[in-house]
């Protein structure tokens, strides 16, 4: 993936959303599910890819939503 694609992964306890590039998480939450939706949310809006890790720090899926020309 690119810079600028979100990642969603978990560390000290919380799930968390970082645009990657970025030095911190753009939100938290104790809920994957919660986590997963925004980090979506923010991929879509910003026409980047999603990348969801597991609790390991393995990839677990990713998805792509740049924007595509004709």
């Amino acid at each position: 993936m690119a810079e600028g694609d979100v990642h969603t992964y978990f560390e000290d306890g919380l799930w968390k959303n970082r645009v990657e590039g970025g030095s911190r998480a753009s939100n938290t939450s104790p809920r994957r599910t919660d986590a997963v939706l925004s980090g979506r949310s923010i991929a879509k809006k910003r026409h980047v890819g999603h990348v969801v890790h597991k609790a390991d720090g393995e990839v677990e899926t990713e998805r792509d939503y740049r924007r595509t020309r004709p």
